[in-house]
This record gives C-alpha cells, sequence and structure tokens, in this order.
C-alpha cells in the first residue's frame, strides 16, 4: 500500500472538536486500525 493511500485512510479518521469549538481535532485510533486492517495493511 502507497503512504498516499494510508494518509487518506488516517485523514478520513479525523473527528472534529467538540461543538466545533472545543479541543483540537484528533483521530480515532481504534476506527483507524479498523479502517486500516479492512484495506490490507499489515
Amino acid at each position: 500500500m502507497t503512504s498516499g493511500r494510508v494518509n487518506q485512510i488516517v485523514n478520513g479518521q479525523v473527528e472534529s472538536r467538540l461543538f466545533g469549538i472545543f479541543g483540537e481535532p484528533r483521530v480515532n485510533v481504534l476506527a483507524l486500525n479498523r479502517a486500516l486492517d479492512a484495506a490490507g495493511v499489515p
């Protein structure tokens, strides 16, 4: 898998700020791991 595809998957798992104002955008690691598994990343 290319690094560009991995970046697409990671960017797809970014969650926005709480109520649009609190905190920073973050990555849901569980969802990311499941998406990477589904995509066939070892």
